[in-house]
């Protein structure tokens, strides 16, 4: 008898323990067939078949949880595992370095800390999605997949990748490329490392978001300063971002990035009216290194979805102008259909097509490419 109320007494005590927190387990899984056509420097073509993933979506797996603290206050994590189904691997390709510290393990993506209230908004601290890539999302209906222009050279986002902060000497990747960023001209900006982030509550459809890293330029501790201000007014058929963000390179930084100062705006939006959404992106990115200018150019782009039952149709066009010498402009269209399957499922076909300018001072189209894919997502 005493067993079975000391029994009862603890599975009271647990019930009250989580009845105040909750941790859950989503995420989603993109499979299916992938080509792609690029162009060789012999102006030939090399073609690559995969059964591979994130055609439409990013693969990830999320462990997130909250905890009310009273007084409307909640405490809370968010971690994030990227990876690519079918292929074995997690979010990279090559083994983690110290500029890509978090490629092929575990918590790859986004994670954080936070603590929110209604009344006055939330503070996270950790790696942490920034205001650029809400913008980028708000620009088209790509999400970071194809056609969206996120990644890839080709892109108003070039590849540049995610930057990721980590206190060694040889400290970031991203800001503006390995090479100062001539070859691809723009912004891919995802997330950032070692940040804390402060998010306003919605006022009428508006709020905003600050982000910040320290700058360390010493021998042992060269990490760069990066500061970012996102805007948003999210209120009925309307949708709109603006995003600033600023790179700050000191002289102990590694080659190329030495001295670096980069400055991106981004202006993204959408507005739906029936079953359409009409979208409209603009970016502005400059910068310069010990060496000089490094980054010029600006981009454009308009986007369109179109939803009938279960189906969506999906384009977007986007023009990325290089105003370097090397003058690297850049051409992209992408197409996309996806069939609702049921309220977690879809199975989906993406097409899109990169063009470098033949007029440019390259006077080449090394890198054009065509790429198509089909298959299916599901989250849980």
């Amino acid at each position: 008898m005493q067993k079975k109320i000391i029994a009862l007494a603890i599975a009271g005590l647990s019930s009250a323990a989580f009845a105040q927190s909750n941790v859950t387990i989503s995420g989603l899984v993109d499979l299916g067939y992938a080509n792609t056509n690029t162009q060789t420097a012999a102006n030939g073509k090399d073609t690559s078949q995969t059964w591979a993933g994130n055609g439409s979506s990013t693969s990830t797996i999320v462990f997130s949880g909250t905890e009310a603290l009273g007084g409307g206050m909640n405490a809370g994590f968010f971690l994030a595992s990227d990876f690519t189904a079918g292929a074995n691997q997690l979010g990279g390709t090559a083994a983690p370095t110290t500029t890509t510290p978090f490629a092929n393990q575990m918590f790859n993506s986004q994670n954080y800390l936070t603590l929110n209230s209604a009344s006055w908004g939330s503070v996270k601290v950790g790696t942490i999605n920034n205001a650029s890539l809400s913008t980028s999302s708000a620009s088209q209906p790509f999400g970071t997949a194809i056609g969206s222009g996120l990644s890839g050279s080709f892109g108003r986002l070039a590849g540049l990748g995610a930057v990721n902060v980590v206190t060694t000497a040889n400290t970031v990747t991203g800001a503006v490329g390995a090479a100062g960023g001539v070859a691809t001209s723009g912004t891919r900006l995802v997330r950032v490392g070692n940040s804390a982030m402060y998010e306003t509550p919605s006022f009428g459809g508006f709020s905003a978001s600050v982000l910040h890293v320290f700058k360390n330029d010493n021998d042992q501790y060269a990490t760069a300063g990066q500061q970012e201000l996102g805007l948003k007014y999210n209120n009925g058929p309307a949708n709109v971002h603006y995003a600033y963000y600023k790179f700050d390179g000191g002289s102990n930084m590694t080659a190329g990035l030495v001295s670096a100062t980069v400055k991106h705006n981004m202006l993204g939006g959408n507005y739906s009216f029936g079953p359409a959404t009409v979208y409209a992106g603009w970016t502005s990115s400059k910068g310069s290194n010990a060496a000089g200018t490094t980054v010029d150019a600006r981009s454009w782009n308009i986007a369109l979805k179109y939803a009938m039952g279960n189906w969506a149709f999906m384009a977007n066009v986007l023009k990325a102008d290089d105003k370097l010498v090397a003058d690297q402009d850049r051409n992209l269209t992408g197409l996309g259909l996806d069939y609702s399957m049921s309220k977690r499922t879809t199975a989906y076909v993406r097409y899109e097509n990169g063009d470098n300018d033949k007029s440019s001072a390259t006077g080449s189209n090394v890198g054009a490419f065509t790429r198509w894919a089909a298959g299916v997502r599901h989250s849980f």
